[in-house]
């Protein structure tokens, strides 16, 4: 347990340093370097960085290292109908159900909003993730949560912190609470509108000058 616990430690940290551009696209960096860094051993850094790599974040470079992997617009664009095939109408269906809401979305919801006026990116990313992960988790097909987990790792890690600089962020942030209403009044077709809405949203921002 405390291997996997400092190789998930390291993913944390890893994470954080794409978020904040500590690690850049076509730089290597070596799991050596970053272990030192952390005060840990190479093994669960490397085994971190190959998280990464299997969720095509990363790329492994023989006898060197590991080397961010910059996305095209194409690679963007082509996750971004993946996605909205997947959940758009994964919120429909939950709407459909009348589920009953945690408290911890609205909590989630209201974090996402404060990280984004306070450029908090890491916390915004991490508050986003278990926002809608959490949401789909609720039609209890874990498949469909690995696979938007899987494609949501592939973008919103890479050149992130351009999204607050457009001021966009905040409002991308409050659609949460939009999406939780729709869900609460059961209502699938604002439901689907609002995080048809969300996506198309994130699409913008990723398509503006400098992101």
């Amino acid at each position: 347990m405390q291997r996997f616990s400092l190789r998930d430690q390291a993913l944390s940290v890893i994470r954080q340093q794409v978020v904040t551009g500590d690690i850049v696209p076509g730089k290597i960096y070596s799991a050596a370097t970053i272990a030192s860094q952390l005060g840990v051993s190479n093994s669960p850094v490397r085994e971190a960085m190959l998280t990464l790599v299997n969720q095509g974040v990363m790329e492994a470079v023989r006898n060197r290292g590991f080397r961010l992997i910059p996305l095209s617009d194409k690679d963007r664009h082509d996750i971004y109908e993946l996605r909205v095939m997947l959940e758009v109408p994964a919120m429909g269906r939950l709407a459909g159900l009348h589920p009953a809401i945690d408290q911890k979305f609205g909590e989630l919801a209201s974090d996402t909003v404060v990280s984004a006026v306070n450029g908090d990116m890491v916390r915004y990313l991490e508050a986003d993730r278990q926002f809608h992960l959490g949401l789909l988790s609720m039609l209890g097909n874990n498949r469909l949560v690995d696979i938007v987990g899987d494609l949501r790792d592939r973008t919103r890690l890479v050149g992130v912190r351009k999204l607050s600089e457009t001021g966009q962020l905040e409002h991308s942030a409050r659609e949460h609470h939009t999406l939780l209403a729709a869900l609460g009044k059961g209502d699938s077709a604002a439901a689907e509108e609002v995080m048809l809405q969300h996506l198309n949203h994130i699409q913008g921002d990723w398509n503006a000058p400098g992101s």
